[in-house]
């Protein structure tokens, strides 16, 4: 199974078990989203090639977000996303987005944006039990992440982490990045 298979496989399992969660009905659904009950079949059964706007519909007529139609199994403590490695969703438009991290955790949540010169090493105790981060390099090359659980990023990459223990970012190369923090 390639790549695009293994998506659909993935997106058709997550749509038929959040669709039946909410106790609708195939045609109940249908109707919401406005497509017709033979197409969302064939997207549930694997065989259908949703564009973003499908999915958005799908998302909004099962009230949950795009991203958890594509969100991948429970991640490990620290990974490394390379850059555009995540789903592609490509619109009718020509727009061409790719899912970088999604979570569904309520919380509170700060974007921060970091400048490390050269051979910075910023550490940190670790914040409040459950906060995770999210660190997407825009320019330079760093290290990210949990004492001895730390990644590697080059421009375009990104790593997610439990930021609940102690935790550092190494500028390797003069580097600048946005730095989400999920806090409970």
């Amino acid at each position: 199974m390639d790549e695009l298979e293994s998506l659909g496989a993935q997106i058709a399992g997550v749509i038929r078990a959040r669709r039946r969660a909410s106790g609708q009905t195939l045609d109940e659904v249908a109707t919401r989203s406005g497509l017709s009950k033979t197409i969302l079949s064939r997207i549930e059964n694997g065989r259908g090639n949703p564009s973003v706007e499908t999915l958005f519909r799908i998302a909004r007529a099962l009230e949950v977000p795009l991203s958890a139609l594509v969100e991948v199994a429970t991640p490990p403590v620290a990974r490394r996303i390379p850059a555009r490695s995540g789903p592609a969703l490509l619109g009718d438009s020509g727009m061409s987005a790719w899912l970088i991290h999604a979570e569904s955790i309520a919380q509170r949540v700060e974007v921060i944006e970091l400048d490390l010169p050269s051979g910075v090493e910023h550490s940190s105790d670790g914040h409040l039990v459950g906060t995770v981060e999210l660190v997407y390099c825009l320019r330079g090359r760093l290290r990210v992440g949990p004492v001895g659980d730390d990644v590697e990023l080059a421009v375009g990459d990104s790593a997610w982490f439990r930021a609940d223990t102690p935790h550092h970012y190494i500028a390797l190369r003069a580097a600048r990045a946005l730095n989400l923090i999920g806090t409970p």
